[in-house]
């Protein structure tokens, strides 16, 4: 359906898509200057959920908000140091990544304290161990550097 949804305070419903190819993009240029009105595709979302909720009434007036996010390339979060000594990022997530928190903040801990301590995470990529699931994980996967993830699904699903 091109579309996820979840529930939202004051009995509504959060509606996102996954860019279907049938939905027109638009890429903004200036973040600071962009349509915040409710377009029709807003509608089209309303829509694509009654089709899951046949019951769902649409309101004659749609109501929400509009706002940006930040992607990568792939869709795939970096969590890095930055190319300015001392200065690190966690970013591109589109907001998907906010369960993963706690352990990104493990992961951007262990890249800092080690890098803080001259460790060059771009020669040498830091390896971070999941403590609850007992394996390493090899943080060159969300390098800044790193190759475009072609088995991304290129979508907020990540």
């Amino acid at each position: 359906m091109g579309a996820y949804w979840r529930p939202e305070v004051g009995n509504h419903i959060l509606s996102g898509s996954e860019d279907s190819e049938c939905d027109p993009q638009e890429w903004i240029d200036n973040p600071d200057d962009f349509n915040r009105n409710l377009t029709e595709q807003a509608r089209a979302q309303a829509y694509r959920l009654s089709l899951r909720i046949p019951d769902l009434r649409i309101p004659n007036q749609i109501q929400g908000v509009v706002d940006l996010y930040d992607v990568t390339d792939d869709w795939m979060p970096i969590y890095d140091k930055s190319d300015l000594q001392g200065f690190y990022m966690a970013v591109g997530t589109s907001g998907n990544q906010y369960k993963n928190a706690p352990v990104v903040g493990k992961m951007m801990t262990e890249i800092i304290t080690r890098c803080q301590a001259g460790h060059d995470h771009d020669i040498d990529p830091v390896v971070f161990h999941l403590e609850h699931l007992d394996r390493d994980i090899n943080l060159k996967f969300y390098s800044r550097l790193r190759e475009i993830n072609e088995e991304s699904s290129f979508s907020v699903l990540g």
